[in-house]
């Protein structure tokens, strides 16, 4: 029905639209030739139309329309001699006129009534399609409003199980907190019963630990106090090996206190340890004063043949005295009495240099150590005070060693000893003289460590101080070999530390030179022969030429060079100034460098290293002596290069390059009367 009505109002509009197009197109044709009213009332009847266009109104308006041509009218108009049938004619057009005009008007009432009438449809239609779709949208309304309340009903369900859901899980969640915090107090008072009994247990542990130490310390100063160093290390051998052990065990019953894994069986085992050190320590001493009263024995006995042989010489001299002044004596036999008396005198001399002095316990070791046959070969080339000096020191290294033994060559100990070469190397590495506090802050932090301070605590171990004062003295001897050899002015700020903690510890000093004498053998000053069935490489080792992996012995230049570095910083230490408010005299003061000149003077000379040596020597110490010896200094200075600098020019050799920096530093000095500072030294009271 809509569908019908729809077209049909389509069709009278389109019929409207034809009609106006064709009345248009007709009004268009004749607009030239018609200038009066042809429709409706006010038309004008024109009879001189051709017939043919009488019944152009008449045409349907389909909007086809034939085009219009008027007729060309005649020069003259035509009279019709017959008006009736004119009249007639006229009649009859003005009828179908009004004819027309009717169904026109009744067409246009019929179209406007169907129009009226589709236009009623259409809003009839309107109407049903507006209620329609008002009932269409008030049922979707309904249905959504149901579908809002059955969600919010789901929702309101779903909340309502999500609640009871989340009261049961807190109510879960309580009791799980609960439990946990019942389990948590249960082990809380476990773990202190047991720290309790761990407590009382490292309570008891410590003492015993403190006592082993302190007993393992006195083996050490004990082992100082023997006379006969050469006897000391058989006598304390057996013992080492078992104190060894003994350390061993105490250290893993200490890691174990550490840890917490302590037992009451440890303790007892630590209290057993303890009593067998505190044994061996009474037995060592027993040992030691033996040892002691024999030496002192023999120094008396040696003394007193001293003695006698003194008053023998005298009363012998007496009696060669009275023989010489009678007449009636040969020539013969007072020759021969001479001749004993010189054999006896020499002897005697003989005696007197093997017999030790008290003051110089050092001298029955050495002598002990070193055989009668091999020692005057010996003093050929070193000095016979000298080497004593050598052997002691290389005996507390081997000693020193044994000591540390436990420490070193345990497994369980190498983070402590890491910690320790860490707490070493880190300042000695940054020491320089930049400024007071800088060097003051690496002693200090040395001094802590030596002392068994935080942040490293080396009495962790019973030979943890022994360790790490072995230790510094080696890394300070490395750095003589590497950083003063190619900076020799940091010689100064290096010495300045080490006399401090030298201050402060004197067996580290001790230390030192013992590694300083092996590294250089040069600074005792000693020149060693190579002994029967030496190899070459030991005695090379043993002069301090270092070899490579592959077996190559080191370049002379290279080993002239780290001598040189050790020299110099050897030489700083004897010219360091104390530090402020120290008021001890210097541990190894300016006398020393004089000694070592003394001596170096009294060897045969090495032409390469000694000049290298004795320049360095003179070139550090050289302004302190003269100042200090103002009068022997120069002496010392003219039998250089009088007497021994053409001994070594004699000698020849490699050693052209050191020989001529000697001769013109000694030739420059003794024209100018005076040597400069060292590059490097320190101001006075820098620190």
């Amino acid at each position: 029905m809509n569908g019908e009505t729809q077209h049909n109002m389509n069709d009278i509009t389109s019929d409207f639209t034809c009609l106006k197009v064709s009345a248009l197109c007709k009004a268009s044709r004749i607009s030239d030739a018609v200038r009066h009213v042809t429709i409706g009332p006010d038309s004008v009847l024109i009879p001189d139309y051709h017939v043919d266009n009488e019944n152009i109104e008449n045409e349907p308006n389909n909007g086809i329309t034939k085009e219009v041509r008027p007729q060309p009218r005649s020069q003259s108009p035509k009279i019709s001699t017959r008006s009736g049938i004119t009249f007639s004619i006229k009649k009859i057009l003005l009828e179908n006129e009004v004819q027309r005009r009717e169904e026109v008007k009744q067409n246009m009432q019929r179209r406007l009534q169907s129009m009226m009438r589709a236009e009623a449809e259409l809003r009839e239609q309107m109407a049903v399609i507006r209620n329609t779709m008002i009932a269409d949208r008030e049922h979707q309304e309904s249905l959504e409003k149901d579908e809002i309340a059955r969600l919010e009903a789901e929702e309101e369900h779903v909340a309502q199980q999500n609640e009871i859901k989340r009261k049961h899980e807190q109510q879960l969640h309580a009791q799980r907190i609960l439990e946990r915090k019942e389990k948590l107090e249960r082990e809380v008072e476990e773990q202190r019963i047991r720290n309790q009994e761990k407590q009382v247990l490292f309570e008891k542990m410590l003492p015993l630990h403190a006592s082993f130490t302190s007993t393992y310390q006195n083996i050490s100063t004990v082992s100082k106090s023997c006379k006969d160093r050469n006897i000391l290390g058989p006598a304390f051998a057996p013992h080492s090996v078992k104190l060894k052990e003994l350390s061993k065990r105490m250290e893993g019953l200490l890691e174990r206190a550490k840890s917490g894994e302590l037992t009451e069986e440890d303790v007892n085992t630590a209290e057993s340890l303890a009593k067998h050190s505190e044994s061996i320590l009474n037995t060592f001493k027993q040992e030691i004063d033996r040892i002691n009263a024999t030496y002192d024995a023999e120094v008396a006995r040696r003394e007193e043949e001293v003695r006698q042989a003194q008053a023998q010489m005298q009363l012998m001299a007496s009696k060669a005295q009275e023989a010489a002044v009678q007449p009636d004596q040969s020539p013969s036999e007072s020759s021969i009495e001479s001749t004993g008396v010189e054999g006896q005198i020499t002897a005697n001399a003989s005696e007197e240099n093997r017999a030790p002095e008290t003051t110089n316990q050092t001298h029955l070791s050495v002598e002990s150590v070193v055989p009668e046959s091999k020692t005057d070969d010996l003093l050929e080339f070193v000095d016979k005070v000298s080497l004593h000096t050598y052997l002691d020191s290389q005996q507390l290294l081997e000693n020193h060693k044994i000591m540390c033994s436990p420490l070193t060559q345990s497994e369980s100990t190498k983070k402590f000893r890491f910690e320790c070469q860490k707490a070493i190397n880190i300042p000695v590495n940054a020491i320089s003289g930049v400024s007071r506090e800088h060097l003051m802050d690496k002693y200090e932090k040395l001094h802590n460590l030596l002392g068994g301070k935080p942040p490293t605590n080396a009495n962790q171990h019973p030979q943890g101080i022994q360790f790490c004062k072995h230790t510094l003295a080696k890394k300070f001897v490395n750095q003589g070999e590497a950083l003063v050899s190619s900076k020799p002015e940091m010689a100064f700020s290096v010495a300045a530390v080490i006399v401090a903690l030298w201050n402060d510890y004197p067996d580290f000093g001790e230390l030192l030179l013992a590694y300083f004498y092996k590294t250089c053998p040069y600074l005792v000053p000693i020149f060693l022969p190579q002994q029967q069935g030496q190899s070459n490489e030991d005695y090379y080792k043993s002069l301090g030429y270092k070899y490579s992996e592959d077996g190559t012995v080191e370049r002379q230049d290279k080993f002239l060079k780290r001598m040189s570095g050790l020299m110099r910083l050897y030489a700083a230490l004897t010219v360091t100034r104390q530090r402020k408010l120290v008021t001890s005299s210097h541990p190894h003061g300016l006398q020393n460098a004089w000694r070592w000149l003394a001596a170096i003077l009294n060897i045969e000379p090495r032409p390469d290293i000694c000049a290298t040596l004795i320049l360095d020597m003179l070139e550090v110490t050289g302004h302190a002596l003269w100042k200090t010896y103002p009068k022997q200094f120069p002496k010392l200075l003219a039998l250089l290069i009088t007497q021994y600098y053409p001994r070594m020019h004699s000698i020849g050799g490699t050693a052209g390059g050191p020989l001529a920096r000697l001769e013109q530093f000694l030739k420059n000095s003794l024209t100018k009367g005076s040597i400069p500072p060292p590059d490097g030294q320190l101001p006075q009271n820098f620190w």
